[in-house]
């Protein structure tokens, strides 16, 4: 899978003088590793989650668990936190974290991904029940808004938006040239 974006403290956060040696490095725990996607129903709406605690919208996925390889992961995720089994799903790419401000580095694995049946239940996690997160389905200009407008003042949603800008990004690379009538129907 290709990289999409690489984020460190200097991109994320604006500090100048950041340089690789305040990095994670290998000796470092090695980064944990999440699957995460751009998803999208039968009715052409984007899912978005957002925490009423934290008022941070952000791309459905999460962490990859022991024996899992990334795709079980998304699957299990995107039916716990969307309730919606994948019919389809693409690789769009990898956005690395390094946060040398939380001696911490993430990489995710971006999908996008169809969904053709009526959500379920969700299972969220304790911790997503209480920051009371729920998933939302929204067109993609109005997905788009919703991640991209806030200025965040947390590092941990600054990296958050980051990672999923940088997603979302590639996705409308990906799509801009195809015909002006998915362009339209997908709400750009």
């Amino acid at each position: 899978m290709r990289l999409l974006r690489e984020l460190n403290d200097s991109v994320v956060l604006g500090q100048t003088g950041t340089n690789p040696a305040d990095f994670p490095t290998p000796s470092a725990p090695p980064p944990r590793l999440t699957a995460r996607a751009i998803v999208k129903n039968q009715n052409g709406l984007f899912a978005v989650m957002y925490s009423d605690k934290f008022g941070l919208h952000s791309l459905p996925g999460g962490g990859i668990e022991d024996g899992e390889d990334a795709i079980t992961a998304l699957r299990r995720e995107l039916l716990e936190e969307t309730g919606c089994t994948c019919s389809e799903i693409q690789e769009l790419g990898i956005v690395s974290e390094y946060r040398a401000c939380q001696n911490y580095a993430q990489e995710s694995y971006y999908y996008v991904v169809s969904v053709s049946q009526e959500a379920r239940s969700l299972h969220l996690t304790p911790s997503e029940l209480e920051s009371n997160t729920v998933v939302q389905w929204h067109t993609f200009a109005s997905m788009l808004h919703l991640i991209s407008s806030p200025n965040h003042t947390t590092e941990q949603r600054k990296y958050i938006q980051a990672r999923d800008m940088a997603a979302l990004d590639a996705y409308q690379k990906l799509h801009a040239s195809f015909t002006p009538a998915f362009r339209q129907q997908d709400g750009h």
